[in-house]
């Protein structure tokens, strides 16, 4: 069953009758009962009761026709979709992103595109970066936001933002009254660190400042969730370090130290499939 044998179909079942049905669309009156035949045979049913004088439908071709009305409505308006999208003027967006990105960069990318494309509607999934990565290959999201760069022959990971890193500590630690604390100043204490799957550059690039510092990290403590990491050091259990926007969603209860001396950098990647619209690749210029 084919969309043209529904065309032909369809045109039939509202005229009612050959010759008028033909002509609408354009075509000869043989041509026209040679497409219902070869979708009756097909489908294996009758669609139409024909006598010499009147064409009227089965119940068959009363459901069909009901069905090829809904089918051709949404193929006209996923048409409309694709070219509006196509053209950044309507649709729907699906975005996957990581916790970290709705504190630093994804705001701004949103306010953006709101002024410059009013009329697209934003659908928001908090995932973790292989979660993204998966739900883009099949098409579950248009655009996603990770915090490593994903290797597969049809993702392309563009890099578009990079903050240093800072320590947090609960103000109960007894460093917190201190003007001034270097990262070696806790190298005795339980360490909260992010899992690995978060991004094994970002991890390497906490583990290497510690490195620099004289001491490897006591890690007591994983998770890939950022809220969780600074729940855990209010409680006293232990200190991390995070990218320094964490400071503007999380400032209760603990203590902020930059360590922008360092130049380790949290990265943050665009992920976006290669055969992605325009309009997903243009996104790039919200960032700036």
């Amino acid at each position: 069953m084919e969309l043209r044998h529904l065309k032909y179909f369809l045109k039939l079942s509202e005229e009612l009758h050959f010759g008028k049905a033909a002509k609408k669309l354009f075509i000869a009156q043989p041509p026209l009962s040679r497409q219902i035949k070869e979708l009756e045979e097909d489908l294996g049913v009758k669609l139409f009761n024909r006598t010499k004088r009147s064409v009227e439908l089965t119940p068959a071709g009363t459901y069909l026709q009901g069905e090829a009305r809904n089918l051709f409505y949404q193929v006209d308006n996923i048409r409309e979709q694709v070219k509006s999208i196509g053209n950044g003027i309507n649709g729907q967006l699906k975005i996957g992103y990581v916790g970290a990105a709705m504190h630093s960069i994804l705001p701004r990318i949103l306010s953006k595109m709101n002024k410059n494309y009013p009329n697209i509607k934003t659908l928001l999934f908090e995932l973790g970066n292989e979660d993204q990565k998966k739900a883009l290959l099949s098409g579950q999201l248009d655009v996603g936001f990770v915090r490593m760069p994903i290797l597969h022959d049809n993702l392309i990971s563009q890099k578009i933002y990079e903050e240093s890193f800072s320590i947090i500590i609960p103000h109960t630690h007894k460093l917190a009254s201190k003007k001034k604390i270097e990262l070696k100043d806790l190298a005795d204490d339980q360490f909260i660190s992010f899992a690995r799957t978060c991004g094994k550059g970002m991890i390497d690039s906490i583990v290497s400042m510690c490195n620099k510092a004289g001491f490897t990290p006591n890690v007591t403590h994983e998770t890939s969730q950022i809220n969780t990491i600074v729940r855990l050091v209010e409680s006293g259990i232990g200190y991390s370090i995070v990218p320094s926007s964490t400071m503007e969603a999380y400032k209760p209860n603990v203590k902020y130290i930059d360590l922008k001396k360092y130049p380790e950098r949290a990265l943050m990647f665009m992920l976006y499939t290669r055969e992605s619209c325009s309009f997903i690749k243009n996104m790039i210029g919200c960032v700036e």
